[in-house]
């Protein structure tokens, strides 16, 4: 019975050891895959630093676009024609009486009862 207490205390011991081991083996397998996820999201950052450069260029570009358009348009002068519009409000509303003078004249014409002024 001795050397049976003995055996088992031994298998109890190594059967301890092995799962101890298999637990360290299967944690450890968690980490490392975590650790490759890890590595995966950070290659995906490279990616994206490129692509935020490339970015960033981009909106240096529009940038330079914008301040040229911006130049352009201060430089831009605008003349002033209030006295153009002016003298073309004086000249419609001439046209305008004459025409008035012209209505009244015809229906002053069509009310004469001279056959050669028709």
């Amino acid at each position: 019975m001795e050397w049976f207490k003995s055996k088992g205390g031994q298998i109890i011991a190594l059967a301890t050891i092995v799962s101890t081991l298999a637990g360290f083996g299967y944690a450890g397998a968690g980490y490392v895959n975590r650790l490759e996820n890890l590595e995966k999201k950070i290659g995906g950052i490279g990616e994206t630093e490129d692509a935020q450069q490339q970015i960033e260029q981009r909106f240096t570009g529009i940038e330079t676009s914008v301040e040229y358009l911006e130049k352009q348009i201060d430089g831009i002068k605008i003349p002033d024609n209030s006295d153009k519009i002016s003298d073309i409000k004086e000249t419609v509303a001439s046209l305008t009486n004459d025409v008035e003078r012209l209505i009244i004249d015809m229906d002053k014409l069509e009310g004469n009862k001279n056959p050669l002024a028709k």
